[in-house]
C-alpha cells in the first residue's frame, strides 16, 4: 500500500477522533460527532482500499446504518424509522456486489421482489393507512422492464412502459383521491409514447 494513502487515512481518522473530543468537551448534551466520524471512516476506507469496491461499499453501508440507528435511538426510540433505511443500504451493497450481473433478468427480478416485499412488510408492520409501498413497487419495476426493453424493440418497450405508467397513475388516483378521477390526464399524455414509437418504426420501415 502506498504511503500517501496511509497518511491521508490517518489524517482523516485523526480528524474524526478530534471531532469526538470537541463534541464531548463542548456540547456533550448533543451528540453530533457520529456524522463527522462516520464520514471520516467512509472516506478513509475508500482511500485505503480503492480496488475493493464491494468490501468498501458494504463497510460504508454498515457505518451509515450504525449512524442512523444511533440517531434514531437517541432522538425518537419509540419510532424505529431506521428500518426504512436498511432496505436501501442493503440494496446499495447488493447492487455493487452483483454489478457484473445486474443486466440479468433473474437477478433483477429477485432483487426487485426482495425490496418490494421488505417495504410492503414494513408497511404492514407499522400499520400505515396509505399504501405508499406502491411507489417502491413502481420504481423497482423499471429495472426488469428496462432489461426487457433492451432485448426487444422500442415499440414493445414503449407499450410496456405505457402499461406500467397507466397502472401507477390509476393506483395513485384510487389510493389517494378516489373521489376525483384525474388519472386519465397523465395516462392520455403517456399514450403518446407508444404512438410516437409506432410512427417512428413505421417511418423507418417506409424509408427502407
Amino acid at each position: 500500500m502506498k504511503p500517501w494513502r496511509l497518511f491521508l487515512a490517518f489524517m482523516l481518522l485523526s480528524l474524526g477522533g478530534f471531532s469526538v473530543y470537541t463534541n464531548l468537551m463542548t456540547t456533550p448534551q448533543e451528540i453530533w460527532y457520529t456524522y463527522s466520524l462516520g464520514a471520516s471512516i467512509i472516506i478513509a476506507l475508500q482511500i485505503l482500499f480503492p480496488n475493493q469496491l464491494t468490501v468498501v461499499t458494504w463497510l460504508s453501508a454498515i457505518v451509515v446504518g450504525a449512524v442512523l440507528v444511533n440517531e434514531n435511538m437517541s432522538d425518537s426510540p419509540s419510532t424505529p424509522w431506521y428500518l426504512y433505511t436498511l432496505g436501501a443500504l442493503a440494496l446499495w451493497g447488493t447492487a455493487v456486489m452483483l454489478r457484473r450481473h445486474l443486466a440479468k433478468m433473474g437477478i433483477a427480478l429477485a432483487i426487485s421482489l426482495a425490496v418490494c416485499v421488505y417495504y410492503f412488510g414494513l408497511h404492514q408492520y407499522f400499520g400505515h393507512e396509505t399504501p405508499w409501498y406502491g411507489f417502491i413497487i413502481f420504481a423497482m419495476s423499471w429495472w426488469p422492464l428496462s432489461i426487457i426493453g433492451h432485448r426487444s424493440s422500442s415499440l414493445f418497450f414503449s407499450v410496456l412502459g405505457f402499461g406500467a405508467l397507466s397502472v401507477f397513475f390509476l393506483f395513485v388516483n384510487i389510493a389517494y383521491s378516489p373521489s376525483v378521477i384525474w388519472a386519465i390526464y397523465p395516462i392520455f399524455a403517456a399514450a403518446w409514447w407508444p404512438l410516437a414509437a409506432y410512427f417512428y418504426s413505421y417511418r423507418r420501415h417506409l424509408s427502407r
